[in-house]
């Protein structure tokens, strides 16, 4: 056991005590050995209580010996017993022996006295040490507790501080991420104006946008009849709020229909259908459409610096394939190519006042469609195409052309940065 306990380094102080203990064991079973021969008078009972109490006495003594010598203090004296009474095995009583006995238990009784005495001097040597230290463990805890509670005021505010700090720091990160959505938001909306919404979710995702090729458009063209002459007449801000007043009356009409608006130069305004997203075949009866719902919001308008002047446009519309894809990198365009501009162009510049030019192409797509009203124009020499039969769209047949009041601008606005902001 005491082998055991002394590798606890804090159980030392037990370990001590059981050694007293041991000692002390010891010394009760050698006086109960030798007590015997004074109170009993069989000779037999008084050798089996003898053999009994000294067996036990050699334990103990064996334990506190191991003790003594685990700590390296002096055991002589225990090792001068042990040696004795194993050297007599078998001590038995004889008659006549009893003061011989007892005179010689009395002798080393006072030895392991002196024995017990010595350890325990070393005990409280022990003790005393282990309280000292323990002292001066609560006296450094104190001084600890006392340190803390004085500095834990200046931690508490430096805490307070922190904490202040990062919850402005955090809300300025806030105010600034808003900002930041908002800015965001605001150039989506300015590239949802130059280019299409697909081609603007591919741009957002970081993905290459490559030109794509269309099987069948149909492209409208206008500008304004005499656009030269009211300009050379007004003042630069009489013309643009001119434009701003036509181009937003446009832009709130085309929004009805499944078209996309390309561009506007100056007095050109161009609208397609069936690209960015192919429709099928509906591209020609939107675009028809819409031009004729253009012309008749124009029927008596004028020009509003200039009261007697009539606001006239003249529109061209051509069906056939084309090329389209996103030109530049500082101002991203969604630009269309193919000989199916020039001729839809060349539709508009050689039209009328008021009227819409459709070329053969888009002729034959309407017929197909059906239910619109087309009078030929005759043979017309159009510039890079030859001389070919061209066409006038004059209405549709047993329909009605405008839809319900249309999406005023502001809400085309917003409803573009919501799909912006879910996409």
């Amino acid at each position: 056991m005491i082998t055991n306990t002394r590798s606890l380094k804090r159980n030392f102080i037990f370990r001590q005590l059981t050694a007293c203990y041991e000692i002390l064991k010891s010394m009760e079973e050698l006086s109960l050995a030798f007590l015997y021969p004074l109170v009993l008078e069989s000779l037999e009972t008084k050798n089996f209580f003898l053999q009994l109490h000294l067996k036990l006495t050699l334990e103990y003594l064996e334990s506190t010996k191991q003790y003594l010598d685990l700590e390296g203090l002096d055991a002589r004296v225990i090792d001068k017993l042990l040696i004795s009474y194993k050297s007599r095995d078998g001590l038995k009583f004889e008659e006549g022996s009893d003061r011989y006995f007892v005179e010689e238990t009395i002798s080393h009784l006072a030895q392991l006295r002196d024995v017990q005495e010595d350890l325990w001097t070393y005990v409280r040597a022990s003790v005393n040490s282990e309280m000292w230290s323990a002292r001066r463990t609560l006296c450094f805890g104190i001084v600890v507790l006392i340190l803390v509670l004085l500095v834990s005021p200046l931690l508490i505010l430096l805490l307070r501080y922190t904490i202040n700090t990062i919850q402005k720091f955090t809300e300025s990160i806030e105010i600034s991420t808003q900002k930041l959505i908002a800015e965001k938001q605001k150039s989506d909306l300015l590239l949802s104006r130059m280019l299409p919404l697909p081609v603007l979710r591919r741009l957002r995702a970081q993905r290459t946008v490559p030109a794509e090729s269309f099987d069948a458009v149909t492209i409208y063209f206008s500008d304004i009849v005499g656009f030269t002459n009211i300009s050379a007449n007004s003042t630069p801000m009489e013309v643009i709020n001119m434009l701003n007043m036509l181009y937003k009356m446009f832009d709130d009409k085309i929004m009805q229909y499944n078209v996309y608006k390309v561009e506007t130069i100056g007095d050109a305004y161009m609208v397609v259908s069936g690209l960015p997203q192919r429709n099928g075949n509906l591209h020609a009866s939107e675009i028809a459409d819409m031009s004729l719902s253009l012309m008749r919001s124009l029927e008596g308008a004028r020009v509003p610096h200039r009261p007697e002047e009539f606001l006239r446009i003249r529109a061209g519309v051509n069906t056939g394939p084309c090329v389209a894809g996103v030109v530049g990198t500082t101002m991203p365009r969604y630009c269309l190519f193919g000989d199916a501009i020039n001729t839809a162009s060349r539709m508009e510049s050689t039209g009328e006042a008021m009227k819409i030019h459709i070329s053969p192409t888009t002729k034959d797509a309407l017929d197909e469609i059906g239910n619109y009203v087309v009078q030929s124009r005759g043979l017309v020499d159009v510039q890079g195409k030859g001389v070919m039969e061209t066409f006038w769209l004059l209405g549709k047949k047993d329909e009605k052309i405008e839809s319900p009041k249309c999406v005023r601008l502001q809400d085309y606005d917003q409803n573009v940065l919501e799909l912006l902001i879910r996409s």
